[in-house]
């Protein structure tokens, strides 16, 4: 027996594909077949047919189709021509130099790569000093933490275009229009789809996400391909959809297979239980059908990643980057970070609040979705989609990206809750079903509400484009100081954790590393290597403030210094140091040779000293007495460094006011050492080039004396 439609709803398991109200969709009947007689070719006297340019079959089917398109599908059309043109306007003016989210960097990588014809970006000798954002170095390349799918559009786009505009362009273009035609079939009402499809396209979360090079919002509209293509192929009875249904399936489970066991999960139990009662292998087949290809390519991809079919890049350089409770790293140098319930709980709840002001209509979108489904105004299938909703919210409590994305970071508050981008759509479908009941029994309080609703997301998309818009003129400043230095130029940026793109997609190369300004990972002893093979370029150094960027209240200083190779017996650098006004108490020290020595450093007087560098090892008693020595703690990198001569200076400074110490500088000095010439090398700084920003600047310069 097929399911029923709650009272007041029309049946979804028809099989004619019409929709009440609107144009015929399903196959042709007796009457439909009459009709097209009137299609048929005009024949003249003699009885043969008139055969007239080529063009006009066609021509006459498009304006058919058009003709046939209903009164919500055309405003469902300009919402969507509407939204690729704001996504392509708000990529190239609001984040010209990208969002502030690194992963767009690393994306954009992916893209380029595959453009240029290689599935992995090369690593050139020194591979680590280049070493792209979360990348680690296999077998003379780089694999990158993601699979290629969403970076395989944007090649494509660049390809045909030399751009990324295309592929924005399309996927939101695709977001409006998939959830249009979902709505159609979880609501069975054009009118409402429209509206869902409409509150999908002026919500701030969809606005300056469709502007950046992330994977949300593409795997948003595969998941819809997905609802749509299993419903529309049941309904139907038609194998094209469900081929279609399985192949988008297999796409985002291969760039989100956590999102998607939980969102589309219960939709597709009940599809296979349920909605497919006796034709359920028939389903079955044609949807595997559409599965297997991508299957085959993930598999592929894994094995050239990883060497393990079954193993995903994303955890290959930080294992305990996973699902689950307990100690969380992004990277093998990274903070351990301890992830409870309690922390779960607490950044869900942040994402729950702020998608309450990125959603168009926010609340009382939501109040209006939970009237719907109190008054059974939703299908099976929609409610099933409801269900996926909620188990995304709560599997996210064990998902340790979501806390570091919205309380270590921050940026959620910038570019909004994008990790619950599928409750976007639950949101807007069942919300938009209420508001069109709303409607109807009161219309001129809906219309009040509706000017709130849109009046609440053109004040959050302003404060949030004022917010990018101030990041993008950091980096904008940043990009411009680097690019005035003459001729071909190499950046060795100074910054934790070592990975380009990071923390600004500034400070990133081309997978081809043949730009005029290309940058490497400052690593003590290996930028002499990288110096070495560069000849041909002027070397400096990039300092950037500790926190660069990371909120609006961080620091956006950056500092600039040509450096050189200084050689001899001994090499003396001078060292200088100061810390803010107010402080209490203040040290400096200094790391080399295994050894950590602490010097206590007069608040009230900036400090003027110098270090000097033999093959002995580090002569700092000019610094003053040594409050404090240690030996340097074993890391899981300490084992790669154990040869390197360079030195680490950090300061630290104790403010008045609350008493903790904090880190306000720290500069590694590379330097090697040549045993049988008895020699020193050393990479400092001959002066500074250039600095932008504000905020507390690099307090720690060197310089050869």
């Amino acid at each position: 027996m097929p399911i029923r439609a709650p009272q007041g709803q029309t049946d979804l398991s028809r099989t004619d594909g019409n929709v009440p109200g609107t144009q015929p969709t399903g196959p042709p009947t007796d009457q439909h077949s009459k009709l097209s007689d009137q299609h048929l070719p005009d024949r003249g006297s003699d009885g043969r047919a008139d055969h007239g340019p080529r063009w006009r079959a066609p021509l006459a089917a498009a304006r058919s189709r058009l003709a046939a398109v209903s009164g919500p599908g055309w405003t469902v059309a300009v919402a969507a021509l509407l939204s690729a043109v704001a996504a392509v306007l708000i990529n190239q003016h609001l984040f010209p130099y990208q969002s502030i989210n690194n992963d767009e960097a690393l994306y954009w990588l992916q893209a380029q790569t595959l453009a240029g014809g290689d599935l992995f970006p090369p690593a050139p000798p020194s591979a680590d000093s280049y070493a792209p954002w979360l990348a680690i170095v296999t077998d003379g390349h780089y694999v990158l933490k993601y699979t290629p799918v969403v970076a395989g559009l944007l090649a494509l786009s660049l390809v045909i275009t030399g751009g990324t505009a295309l592929a924005l362009a399309l996927v939101v273009a695709a977001a409006v229009e998939m959830t249009y035609l979902v709505g159609v079939e979880l609501l069975d009402d054009r009118r409402t789809a429209a509206v869902a499809a409409w509150l999908l396209a002026l919500s701030p979360l969809v606005l300056l996400q469709s502007a950046m090079l992330l994977p949300y919002l593409p795997v948003l509209v595969l998941s819809e391909c997905v609802v749509f293509g299993l419903l529309r192929g049941l309904r139907t009875r038609r194998r094209v959809p469900l081929v279609g249904a399985g192949l988008a399936l297999g796409l985002a489970a291969a760039v989100r297979p956590y999102d998607v066991v939980l969102v589309l999960g219960p939709f597709v139990l009940w599809t296979v239980c349920r909605g497919a009662r006796g034709r359920r292998w028939w389903m079955l087949r044609w949807v595997g059908a559409g599965l297997a290809a991508p299957f085959a390519l993930l598999l592929s991809y894994n094995a050239a990643a990883t060497g393990n079919p079954f193993q995903l890049p994303f955890a290959l350089l930080e294992p305990e980057d996973k699902l689950g409770f307990g100690v969380r790293r992004l990277f093998p140098t990274d903070t351990a970070h301890h992830f409870g319930l309690v922390e779960g709980l607490t950044a869900i709840g942040d994402h729950l609040w702020l998608l309450g002001a990125w959603a168009c209509g926010g609340v009382v979108l939501a109040v209006l979705s939970v009237a719907t489904v109190i008054r059974r105004r939703m299908t099976a299938p929609a409610l099933t989609v409801g269900v996926g909703a909620l188990l995304l919210i709560i599997g996210y409590v064990a998902f340790w990206g979501a806390w570091n994305a919205a309380e270590l970071w921050g940026g959620t508050r910038c570019i909004g809750p994008f990790y619950l981008m599928p409750v976007l759509v639950t949101l807007v479908l069942f919300g938009a079903r209420g508001l069109v009941d709303m409607a109807s029994a009161w219309p001129r309080t809906t219309g009040l509400v509706a000017v709130a609703g849109l009046a609440l997301s053109g004040f959050i998309l302003v404060v949030a484009s004022q917010d990018n818009m101030e990041f993008t003129q950091r980096d904008r400043n940043l990009s411009n100081m680097i690019n005035a230095r003459p001729g071909p130029t190499l950046v060795i940026v100074s910054v934790d954790p070592a990975f380009l793109m990071h923390p600004t997609s500034v400070v990133a190369n081309s997978p081809t590393l043949d730009d005029r300004v290309l940058y490497a990972v400052s690593r003590k002893q290996a930028d002499f290597d990288v110096v070495a093979d560069h000849p041909d370029r002027s070397p400096y150094l990039l300092r950037l403030a500790i926190g660069y960027n990371r909120t609006l209240s961080s620091p956006s200083a950056g500092w600039l210094e040509r450096l050189r190779v200084v050689d001899g017996v001994n090499v003396a650098v001078g060292v200088s140091a100061a810390v803010p006004a107010g402080t209490r108490a203040a040290r400096i020290e200094v790391t080399a040779d295994g050894r950590r020595s602490s010097f206590s450093m007069n608040p009230d007087r900036p400090l003027s000293s110098r270090l000097i560098i033999s093959p002995g090892g580090v002569d700092a008693t000019a610094l003053g007495p040594r409050s404090k020595v240690s030996d340097v703690p074993t890391t899981r990198d300490v084992p790669a460094m154990k040869d390197d001569r360079s030195v680490t200076l950090k300061v630290f400074y104790t403010p008045a006011g609350d008493g903790r110490e904090r880190l306000l500088d720290q500069v590694d000095l590379p330097v090697r050492v040549d045993s049988r010439q008895g020699t020193v090398s050393v990479l400092v700084s001959e002066g500074q080039v250039g600095a932008v920003g504000s905020g507390a600047m690099p307090t720690i310069r060197l310089r050869a004396s």
